[in-house]
């Protein structure tokens, strides 16, 4: 009579195999890298382990949050940017508005010239 046999599948099945120790080295590293996130340091040190695994999900959070903190920088960079370069066009209508009053003086229409610079008065205090 035929023994049966059943043999495991070749498709990657380490990568069913986590033992409760991974999952616990994991979540201890979480937990100390939340306290280190809270408190604006460094994350925690890879985690004295030979497991591949659990050194694979630590270095995919490094990566994330290294991504997330870039982001945030580049975030920063261009809002102080935008806000750089609105001021830059509020003085550049500020001095279009000065010299069209004072075009408008030259060319002997002091009321349009009146006009424009009280526009330009109330832009700038709305």
């Amino acid at each position: 009579m035929e023994e049966l046999v059943f043999e495991e599948d070749e498709v990657a099945p380490s990568a069913y195999n986590i033992t409760l120790g991974d999952v616990l080295v994991f979540i201890n590293w979480m937990n100390q890298m939340e306290k280190s996130l809270d408190r604006a340091e460094v994350l925690p040190p890879l985690p004295d382990v030979d497991s591949g695994k659990v050194r694979g999900w630590v270095q995919l959070v490094r990566r994330l949050e290294e991504g997330f903190r870039r982001n945030e920088e580049q975030k920063r960079a261009l809002e102080a940017n935008v806000i750089a370069h609105e001021a830059q066009i509020e003085q550049l209508f500020s001095h279009m508005q000065t010299n069209i009053a004072s075009l408008y003086d030259h060319l002997g229409h002091a009321q349009k010239a009146t006009e424009v610079r009280r526009h330009a008065d109330a832009v700038h205090v709305g």
